[in-house]
């Protein structure tokens, strides 16, 4: 549920509005950016919000491409990212990884309330196909204040984590920021497909959007993010594969 009042999206239906003065939609290296006009008689929100994958900082990454063996994938000009993943079917393993910058239009602060997971479905597990991985038995956790849901649970719910001295630890901090146009939040977030703290996998692949509740000057709001129009894709961790994982070393495939 998104709420009865109003909703936006990050990235807008095709038959939406296009005038220029009311959204503008930039692609940007790594991401995407949408800027809102923030004027006080606008139905849209006084936010500016970008969305951006993020490579684990201990090359824990992988993408699962159903149905494809190493040689029907492409090599990549360079290191392998989501966004070349995605380009050509391929699917998050067990994780995504999302760095979201909320900043305000103006210099009156807007108010974050809330931030959720919305439209979460379940789905069976693709065909099994090649897994394409950073680096083979990678391990690691979190880095400090980042935020984490477990995507496999009936009822996902962020909450803020972070590793100490090798330990992770959750952090009982309720959700509530402010933003102006000086004042950004940046939020990390890993989405797991897991449904507990034991990583417990749930044997599916979920697709789910987030939505950020804002208040601002009396007025009320929810924006919709998602990866350009379409909802995020995360699949659970599928054992006895009868495709290879691999990495890419000299060029190819290994």
């Amino acid at each position: 549920m998104t709420g009865d009042h109003n909703v936006t999206h990050l990235h807008p239906p095709s038959t939406a509005p296009t005038a220029l003065a009311v959204l503008l939609a930039l692609v940007v290296i790594g991401g995407l950016i949408a800027w809102y006009s923030g004027d006080d008689d606008s139905d849209m929100p006084p936010l500016a919000a970008t969305v951006e994958y993020t490579p684990s900082e201990d090359d824990c990454d992988g993408w699962t491409f159903p149905g494809k063996k190493p040689e029907d994938i492409p090599v990549p000009p360079g290191k392998p990212t989501a966004e070349w993943a995605h380009q050509h079917g391929g699917i998050d393993d067990s994780i995504t990884r999302l760095r979201l910058v909320v900043q305000g239009m103006n210099s009156h602060d807007v108010v974050l309330h809330n931030l959720r997971v919305v439209e979460q479905r379940k789905a069976p597990l693709p065909p099994a196909g090649t897994d394409v991985a950073l680096a083979l038995g990678c391990g690691g956790d979190l880095p400090e204040r980042n935020y984490r849901v477990m995507l496999g649970s009936d009822s996902p719910d962020f909450e803020v984590v972070t590793r100490k001295d090798g330990r992770l630890s959750v952090i009982q901090k309720p959700f509530g920021y402010k933003v102006s146009a000086t004042d950004p939040e940046i939020f990390a977030i890993e989405a797991n497909a897991a449904v507990d703290d034991d990583f417990t996998q749930c044997d599916c692949l979920i697709t789910w959007k987030l939505a950020l509740d804002w208040a601002h000057k009396g007025k009320q709001g929810t924006l919709i993010v998602d990866d350009k129009g379409a909802p995020f894709q995360t699949k659970s961790t599928e054992l006895n594969s009868p495709y290879p994982s691999v990495v890419k070393r000299d060029g190819s495939w290994k």
